[in-house]
C-alpha cells in the first residue's frame, strides 16, 4: 500500500511533468492515475499481502492459498486493469496493468491467462523495466503448467542476469521457485545444490538465515547429518528473527543428537530452558529434551521428563507423543513390553503431531498381539499345570476365595474411609469467613513434611504422619500437640488468596468422585471372581500341547520378525522344540529356529535345520521354503503316491488281467484311503466285477464300501440308484423265501432279479438319490476284510460261474 509520502512523491512528480510537458498524453497520465490506476495497485498490494503472509516456509512446495478477502480483491483488480488496457492504452500504466493483471490470474491459478499476460508485456514491451520480472513469473506459469524443461531454461536464464544485474529480489524468486521444483521431485541433493549456489549470490542477510535453516531441513532428510549442524549453526551468524531462532536452534540441537553428540544437544536445550524468551516453546523443548536423556541412557530420567511434559502441556500433541516415547523407552530399551503397550494404546487414543499417528496405531496393534498371546500362552500354561499338578489347582482354588473374602473386609474399609473423608469434602468446600479460602488437603501434606523436618512426636516415639493420625490431632487436640496446631494455623492464615480457587475446588471436588465411582465400579468384579481365577483343565495334554506350541510359535515370529528380539524368539522356539516335539508344528519351529541362525549370522547351522526339515517333511509346504534357502529343487506337494499304484491296475484291466486288476484296486484303496484314487479305484473294482466277471454280489460289497466310505464322492452318485434297487428286491427275495406262496411268485422274482442291475439306472426317477443313500446306510455294511476274502474266494474258484443272477432271457 503506498504511503503519504509516497502518494505526495508521485503526486509532485505528475504535477511537475503536467507543467513542463503540457499536452493530451501527460494529462491522460494524470488523471488515469488518479481516477484509475492508483486505486488498482492499492487494491493488488492489499491481496498480495494477505497471499504472501500465508506462506511460512522459505521452500514451500505447497500451492499458494488464496484467502477469500484477496480473491475478491483480485477480482476487482483484473477488472480495472482490463479497463486500463481497453480504455487508457496510451498512458503509461499498461505495463503495470499487465504485471498486475498477470500475478492476479497466477494467484488464482488461471497460469494459462497469466502467461499470455506476460508474454504480451514482453513481446509489446521489449524495454520495460518490467522485462526482467515479466520473464521470472513466466517461467513460473510454465512450471504450474508442468512444462518443466522450459519453464527452467526461462528460470536459469533470470537468474543469470538477475545475478549480473544484482537484483537480489529476482535472484531469490528465481532460485526458490527451481529449488521449490527439485523437492517437489524428491531431488533433494540437488536441492541442497541449488540453495548453497543461491547463497554465494546474494547479499541478503535476512534470506541468508532463511536459506541456511532451509539447507539443514534438506540435509536432514537425506541423512547428511553433520551437514545439517553446520548449516543450522550458520543460521546465527546472520542475526535471524525471533521465530527462525527459535525453529533453527531446536532443529539445532535435534541435529546434534542425530548425529551422536547428545552432550551437545542436552545443553541446547537445557540453555534454551533457562531463557524466559523461549517459554511459550517450552513444551517443544522439554519433549526434544526427553528424547535426549533416552539417547544418552537416562532412561528414569527421560521417562520422568516425558511424564512431566504430558501432564504440564496436556493440551498439545506433544503430551500424546511423549506417551509414545515412554512406550518406546519401556519397548526398545527396558523391553517391558507390557508397560511399553499400555503407553502405546494411551498414545493410539491422544492427540499427536503428524509424523507420529501412524507409528503410534501400528506400535499399539503390535504391542496389542504380544500382549494377547503373552496372556493365552500363560493361560495354557497353567491349565498344563493344572493338568500335571490336580492337588494344586485344589490349592489355588482354596487360596483364591480366601483372597476374594478378605478383598470383602478391605472393600468394607474403603467404604467406611470414604464416609470419613466425605466429611472432609464438605470442610473443603466451606468458605473462610476472613475472606481467605482454605485448601485443607495441600495444608495438612504440608503440614507432615514440615513436622518430619522438625521431628516432632505425635505420639510419645512415633514420629511417622499421615493425613489420617494429623487430622485427628487436629479436631481433638492434646496437650502436646499445642506445636502441631500452631504450625496448622500459621500455614491456614498465610495461605494466599487465589480468584479462581472455587472454579479449582469444584474441578478437585468433581476428580475425586471420578477416582470413588472408578475404585467401586471395579472392587465389585473382583468379589464376582473375574479377576482371573483358577480353572480346571477341559481339554486333553495333545491338544494342550499343540496350543501352546501354536501360540509359542507365533510369539517367537512375533519377536523376530517384528519387535526385533531375537534372543526372545530364540528361547520360544528351543522351548518349542525340546517341550513339544509331537506337535504337527514341529516342521515349522525348525524352520524358524533356521531363521533365527539366518539373523544372527549363522548360516551353517541354519542350513543343517533346513535339511532336516528337506529331508523328512516333504508332504509340508514349510519343505519348499526349505528348498528355497538351499537352492535345492522344489518338493511336488500335490504328488500322490497312490497314482503308481492305480496306473499299474489300469494297465492290468486293459489287458483283460481282470484278477490283478481287481486286487490292484482294491490294495490302492487299503494303502492309500486318504487319496483322491481311492473311491476311484473301488469304483473300478465293482465295474470290472460287475460288467465282465458278473459277479455281482460281490460288486455290491465293493459298492456298499465306496457308499460308507466316501458318501460325497461323485461315484457315489453313479452307482447308488442301482446299489438301491438290487438292495430293495434282495430284501424281497429274502422275504419271499420265508412265505407260503414262494413257489407261486418265483417266476416273477426271477424276471426282477434280472432286471435288477442291469435297468437299475432306469429307476433313477423313482428315487431320490439321498434316498438311495440312505437306504445304502440303514443295510450292515460288512467289514472291509470281509468283502476282500469274499472277492479272493470267487476270484481263485476254478468254477466260478460267469453269468447274471437275474437273466432276462429267462422265459417267465
Amino acid at each position: 500500500m503506498f504511503s503519504i509520502l509516497s502518494f505526495l512523491r508521485k503526486f509532485l512528480s505528475v504535477v511537475f511533468l503536467l507543467i513542463l510537458l503540457p499536452s493530451c498524453g501527460v494529462w491522460e497520465n494524470f488523471t488515469t492515475y488518479f481516477n484509475l490506476y492508483y486505486n488498482t495497485k492499492d487494491l493488488y498490494d492489499q491481496a498480495e499481502e494477505q497471499i504472501l503472509a500465508q506462506q511460512k516456509e522459505l521452500f514451500s512446495t505447497q500451492t499458494q492459498t488464496v484467502p477469500p478477502a484477496a480473491n475478491t480483491l483480485l477480482v476487482k483488480v483484473i477488472d480495472k486493469c482490463s479497463e486500463i488496457l481497453q480504455f487508457h492504452s496510451e498512458t503509461g500504466y499498461v505495463e503495470d496493468a499487465l504485471m498486475m493483471i498477470g500475478k492476479s490470474f497466477y494467484y488464482q491459478k488461471s497460469y494459462q491467462k497469466g502467461e499470455r499476460k506476460f508474454e504480451e508485456l514482453i513481446s509489446n514491451y521489449p524495454e520495460s523495466d518490467y522485462l526482467l520480472e515479466a520473464k521470472l513469473w513466466t517461467g513460473k506459469c510454465k512450471m504450474r503448467l508442468r512444462n518443466f524443461t522450459e519453464g527452467l531454461n526461462i528460470l536459469d536464464e533470470v537468474s543469470k542476469i538477475a545475478v549480473e544485474e544484482e537484483n537480489d529480489e529476482i535472484i531469490k524468486y528465481a532460485f526458490i521457485e527451481e529449488i521449490d521444483y527439485r523437492i517437489t521431485t524428491e531431488d533433494f541433493a540437488g536441492a541442497v545444490e541449488l540453495a548453497n549456489e543461491f547463497l554465494q549470490v546474494t547479499d541478503d542477510d535476512e534470506i541468508k538465515a532463511d536459506v541456511w535453516y532451509e539447507v539443514g531441513n534438506l540435509n536432514m532428510k537425506i541423512g547428511n547429518v553433520q551437514e545439517a549442524i553446520t548449516a543450522y549453526n550458520n543460521v546465527f551468524e546472520y542475526s535471524p528473527d525471533f521465530d527462525l531462532e527459535v525453529e533453527a536452534l531446536l532443529k539445532y540441537g535435534v541435529a546434534l543428537r542425530e548425529g551422536g553428540e547428545h552432550e551437545k544437544s542436552y545443553s541446547v536445550f537445557e540453555d534454551m530452558l533457562n531463557e524466559d524468551k523461549y517459554s511459550n516453546r517450552f513444551a517443544d523443548i522439554e519433549f526434544e529434551l526427553g528424547k535426549t536423556l533416552a539417547s544418552l541412557g537416562r532412561f528414569d530420567d527421560a521417562i520422568n521428563e516425558f511424564i512431566k511434559v504430558d501432564t504440564t502441556y496436556r493440551t498439545t500433541t506433544f503430551a500424546g507423543a511423549s506417551k509414545f516415547e515412554i512406550g518406546k523407552i519401556y519397548e526398545q530399551n527396558l523391553q517391558v513390553l507390557d508397560s511399553a503397550a499400555i503407553y502405546y494404546k494411551a498414545a493410539s487414543t491422544s492427540t499427536l503431531p503428524p509424523d507420529y499417528i501412524s507409528d503410534a496405531r501400528e506400535k499399539n496393534q503390535l504391542l496389542n498381539k504380544y500382549v494377547t498371546l503373552n496372556h493365552t500362552i500363560q493361560d495354557y500354561n497353567k491349565q498344563m499345570y493344572y493338568l500335571q499338578n490336580p492337588d494344586e489347582f485344589v490349592k489355588d482354588s482354596i487360596t483364591y476365595v480366601e483372597d476374594s473374602v478378605a478383598i470383602a473386609v478391605e472393600l468394607r474399609k474403603v467404604k467406611e474411609l470414604q464416609s470419613i473423608w466425605g466429611g472432609l469434602d464438605s470442610l473443603l468446600m466451606q468458605k473462610d469467613t476472613t475472606g481467605f479460602y482454605a485448601d485443607t488437603l495441600k495444608i495438612l501434606d504440608t503440614l507432615i513434611v514440615r513436622l518430619d523436618s522438625l521431628n516432632i512426636e505425635m505420639i510419645e516415639g512415633d514420629t511417622t504422619f499421615n493425613k489420617d493420625t494429623v487430622l485427628t490431632h487436629l479436631r481433638k487436640p492434646l496437650e502436646r500437640d499445642s506445636i502441631v496446631v500452631q504450625i496448622f494455623d500459621s500455614l491456614f492464615v498465610n495461605r494466599q488468596i487465589d480468584p479462581l480457587r472455587k472454579s479449582k475446588m469444584q474441578q478437585e471436588e468433581q476428580t475425586m468422585k471420578q477416582r470413588q465411582n472408578q475404585l467401586f465400579a471395579e472392587l465389585p468384579d473382583t468379589l464376582k471372581f473375574k479377576n482371573n481365577p483358577p480353572r480346571r483343565p477341559k481339554i486333553t495334554y495333545d491338544s494342550l500341547t499343540t496350543l501352546i506350541a501354536k501360540n509359542e510359535l507365533e510369539a517367537g515370529n512375533l519377536f523376530l520378525t517384528e519387535l526385533n528380539m531375537p534372543d526372545s524368539a530364540y528361547w520360544y522356539y528351543k522351548h518349542i522344540l525340546s517341550n513339544y516335539p509331537d506337535t504337527k508344528y514341529q516342521a515349522t519351529a525348525l524352520y524358524s529356529m533356521g531363521s533365527y541362525y539366518l539373523t544372527v549370522d549363522e548360516k551353517q547351522r541354519a542350513d543343517s535345520l533346513f535339511e532336516i526339515i528337506y529331508e523328512n517333511y516333504k508332504n509340508e509346504s514349510i519343505v519348499n521354503a526349505a528348498a528355497d534357502k538351499l537352492k535345492k529343487p522344489f518338493i511336488d506337494l500335490n504328488y500322490d503316491p497312490a497314482s503308481s499304484d492305480y496306473r499299474q491296475a489300469e494297465i492290468a484291466m486293459q489287458n483283460e488281467n481282470y484278477s490283478d486288476a481287481i486286487s490292484g484296486y482294491f490294495n490302492v484303496y487299503k494303502k492309500y484311503p486318504g487319496s483322491s484314487y481311492a473311491p476311484k479305484a473301488l469304483y473300478s473294482s465293482g465295474l470290472i466285477l460287475e460288467n465282465e466277471l458278473f459277479l455281482l454280489d460281490s460288486a455290491a460289497v465293493i459298492y456298499d464300501t465306496l457308499v460308507a466310505k466316501y458318501p460325497s464322492s461323485q461315484f457315489v452318485k453313479l452307482i447308488a440308484p442301482k446299489l438301491s434297487f438290487y438292495k430293495q428286491e434282495k430284501r424281497k427275495l429274502e422275504l419271499a423265501k420265508e412265505d407260503s406262496v414262494y413257489a407261486l411268485e418265483k417266476i416273477r422274482l426271477d424276471s426282477l432279479h434280472a432286471d435288477s442291475l442291469n435297468n437299475g439306472l432306469l429307476t433313477e426317477t423313482l428315487k431320490t438319490e439321498s434316498d438311495t443313500i440312505d437306504v445304502a446306510f440303514d443295510e450292515k455294511l460288512p467289514p472291509d476284510e470281509e468283502a476282500e476274502s469274499k472277492i479272493e474266494q470267487e476270484l481263485k474258484s476254478g468254477n466260478v460261474e460267469k453269468k447274471a443272477i437275474w437273466n432276462p432271457r429267462i422265459k417267465q
